[in-house]
């Protein structure tokens, strides 16, 4: 991924000790970590509007796949609720999974692994999530600009 197709993407970790939330664990006001950048295959869905008494609104979901030897040295751990900036827009995680394995093979599960006998063989490759559009005024991840402009 990194050498041949080098596609970069933005991610924002959710902070969960610095988000408050109310009585029913939810926030309007969440707090994200400072961004990080990450190689990504992204696969963008079309653009669907939807129209309703409050105006027209738009749905875009993406997957993007993430090589795990890139995010184990980082300690990257991608969760529902992070955030994921591409193209000028922002993806919200609904779903993680890591069940590509090279070979096919989860040594961990491995049928011999408990006796020594087969776990040399396959290792998890990827970790892939679902995203869909969110909005930019409800992540406060966006920087103001301040100050006098002569």
């Amino acid at each position: 991924i990194n050498r041949y197709i080098d596609m970069e993407v933005g991610y924002y970790k959710l902070n969960l000790e610095a988000t408050n939330t109310n009585i029913y664990d939810e926030s309007d006001n969440k707090v994200y970590y400072d961004l990080l950048r990450i190689n990504a295959i992204i696969l963008k869905d079309t653009k669907t509007t939807n129209a309703d008494d409050y105006g027209i609104d738009y749905v875009r979901n993406g997957t993007f796949a993430f090589l795990r030897d890139d995010l184990v040295p980082r300690n990257i751990v991608l969760e529902v609720g992070d955030i994921i900036e591409y193209d000028g827009e922002y993806f919200e995680i609904d779903n993680t999974s890591a069940t590509q394995y090279f070979r096919g093979t989860n040594p961990e599960r491995d049928l011999g692994y408990d006796l020594g006998l087969r776990g040399e063989f396959g290792w998890p490759v990827s970790v892939v999530v679902d995203a869909h559009v969110t909005r930019k005024n409800r992540l406060n991840i966006q920087s103001f600009r301040s100050g006098i402009n002569k």
